[in-house]
C-alpha cells in the first residue's frame, strides 16, 4: 500500500507484475546493502532474545560495531519488556474489501493495565519527525489489522482501540520512543481509508488505464524501476542520515494458509 500511495506505477510492477529490473537503489550500493543487512541482523537478534536464548550468547555472535551498538542499546528496553506476555515476529492478517491484509509484528505485548503493545523496531540512523510517521501505511494499517484479528492471539475479550498503542522505537535516536494511541474513531477512518484505497487499486486493475507514475520525482531517486520509467538513469545518493527503512522484507513470502495457526 505504501508502495501505491508513493507511485502507483511501481505498486504495479513490483506487486502485480512482479517485474524483476536491476537497477542499484542507492549510491554508494555497498552502504546501501550494509544498512539493509544490519537491519535484518538486529531484527534476528532481537527475536532471540525474546524466545530466551541467553543475552550473553546473543552478544557473543556480533561481530559488528554498528551492530554491537544497536544491542547495548536495545537490551535493557527488552528487558523491561521481557515478563509481558509477548510475541515476536508475528504475523497476522484480516479481510476487507474481498481482500486480505497482512502484517509482520516484530513486538506485541499484553501489559498489566489491559492495554496491548505493539512495537517495531527502526534501525535507519535517523528518526522521521512524527507528522512523517503519521502519515506512514504501517502506522494506521498495523493497529487496524491487529484489533480486526485480535482472537488468533489473544484469548481474551476483544479490546477497546483506545486499549491498542503502536510504538516505533528508533535505538540510533536520542529520544527513540514514538507513540500513536488508537481509538475507535480512528478505526473507523482508518478502515474507510483503507477500503478507499483497495477500491483505487481495483478499479485500476480493473480498467485499461496504466496505473499512473508519481507525480513526485523525489520517490524515483530510490526506486529500481526509475531507468524502465524513464525517471532517471542513476541511483539517488544515500545520505548517512538517510530516513530509510533497513529492514529488507522484498523476498518475504506468506503461506496464507499457516497465518493464524497459533499455539497457546
Amino acid at each position: 500500500m505504501q508502495d501505491f500511495l508513493e507511485c502507483p506505477r511501481r505498486f504495479e510492477l513490483r506487486n502485480i507484475q512482479e517485474a524483476s529490473w536491476p537497477a542499484v537503489l542507492s549510491e554508494p550500493p555497498t552502504r546501501f546493502e550494509e544498512l539493509t543487512e544490519l537491519g535484518d541482523r538486529f531484527h534476528k537478534l532481537s527475536n532471540q532474545f525474546f524466545i530466551g536464548i541467553d543475552p550473553t550468547s546473543i552478544e557473543s555472535s556480533i561481530h559488528q560495531p554498528e551492530l554491537e551498538d544497536l544491542w547495548k542499546r536495545f537490551l535493557p528496553y527488552a528487558e523491561s519488556l521481557a515478563d509481558y506476555k509477548h510475541f515476536t515476529e508475528q504475523i497476522l492478517r484480516t479481510t476487507l474489501n474481498g481482500h486480505i491484509l497482512v502484517a509482520k509484528y516484530d513486538y506485541v505485548a499484553y501489559l498489566p493495565d489491559d492495554s496491548f503493545l505493539i512495537i517495531d523496531w527502526k534501525t535507519s540512523t535517523k528518526k522521521p519527525d512524527r507528522p512523517t510517521l503519521a502519515a506512514r501505511v504501517q502506522t494506521y494499517l498495523y493497529p487496524f489489522i491487529f484489533y480486526e484479528s485480535f482472537q488468533d492471539l489473544f484469548e481474551k475479550p476483544h479490546p477497546n482501540p483506545p486499549q491498542i498503542l503502536l510504538q516505533y522505537w528508533y535505538p540510533n535516536s536520542t529520544e527513540p520512543e514514538e507513540i500513536f494511541p488508537y481509538s475507535e474513531e480512528r478505526h473507523q477512518t482508518i478502515k474507510e481509508q483503507l477500503s478507499n484505497t483497495i477500491s483505487r487499486i481495483d478499479g485500476l486493475r480493473n480498467s485499461d488505464n496504466s496505473f499512473p507514475l508519481t507525480e513526485d520525482i523525489n520517490y524515483c531517486r530510490f526506486c529500481n524501476f526509475r531507468s524502465l520509467c524513464e525517471r532517471a538513469a542513476s541511483a539517488g545518493t544515500l545520505a548517512l542520515d538517510a530516513d530509510y527503512e533497513n529492514e529488507d522484507l522484498s523476498n518475504t513470502h506468506f503461506d496464507l494458509d499457516l497465518i493464524n495457526e497459533i499455539e497457546f
